[in-house]
């Protein structure tokens, strides 16, 4: 007999679906993932290992080290109390987010392979957070290229099917893991940023300066989800209808 076209069936026919993905894709997402959160770690190391308040003094007062703070002309010894809690906070954010990272693509590859061993029992096992990643490490890639969230989004999306009700949502997910570690050491310099500017009475400036950065904060962070959601949509859809679309026999059935 001729061979057919595995079927997905739960309770009535649906499409042709596609393999799902090897187990060789978690480990290299995983791994990528942990490198950016070494990376991180590096960075927030030499943040708060290397720089010390002697070189951010003489920085400033050579001109290589600037700090600015709206309209306001700030001294050299302001500069280097609002300096010098930026670094620090900055440094110690970039550890903490790079740690986290790391323990997330630990905990992403472990889940990972209870999935698959699920899968191995004929049990039902689920892939939206490895198109998740996916998503988001390609809109990564593609950062260069504008509204490149939608783009990893649809990624996302394609590869969840378009018979899942969960294309958009793994879209917005794509979009925004990207984000969200920018976000996470975001808070951490508006944190060094406040904490400097109220150390020197500058109240006001710091009030205007923290719901400026975050009101920044949340508009990019709801753009990227946004921009994923759409893309999500858009690949969801895409691959419901290349799945239906009838595919012609170009050879008979030898059986």
């Amino acid at each position: 007999m001729g061979s057919t076209p595995t079927e997905r069936v739960d309770g009535e026919r649906h499409p042709t679906a596609d393999e799902p993905l090897p187990a060789v894709v978690d480990w290299i997402l995983a791994t990528v993932v942990a490198l950016v959160g070494l990376l991180s770690i590096v960075a927030g190391s030499a943040l708060v290992f290397l720089v010390d308040r002697d070189e951010l003094a003489a920085g400033i007062e050579d001109g290589t080290v600037t700090v600015t703070v709206g309209t306001t002309e700030l001294t050299d010894a302001e500069a280097l109390e609002v300096a010098d809690a930026v670094v620090s906070w900055t440094g110690t954010g970039l550890l903490v987010v790079g740690a986290g990272t790391v323990l997330v693509a630990v905990g992403y590859l472990v889940a990972r392979r209870r999935a698959h061993r699920r899968s191995e029992a004929d049990e039902p096992a689920s892939a939206y957070g490895t198109y998740a990643v996916l998503g988001a490490v390609v809109t990564v890639v593609l950062s260069f290229v504008p509204f490149s969230p939608a783009l990893g989004g649809a990624l996302a999306g394609y590869l969840e099917r378009g018979e899942s009700e969960r294309t958009v949502s793994v879209g917005a997910l794509a979009g925004f893991l990207p984000a969200a570690p920018v976000l996470a050491v975001l808070v951490f310099v508006l944190g060094g940023l406040i904490a400097g500017l109220l150390t020197i009475g500058q109240v006001g400036e710091a009030i205007v300066v923290g719901a400026t950065l975050f009101l920044t904060a949340m508009l990019v962070a709801t753009l990227a989800g946004a921009l994923g959601a759409l893309g999500g949509y858009v690949g969801g859809r895409f691959a419901e209808r290349r799945a239906t679309a009838p595919r012609p026999r170009n050879a008979p059935d030898n059986g």
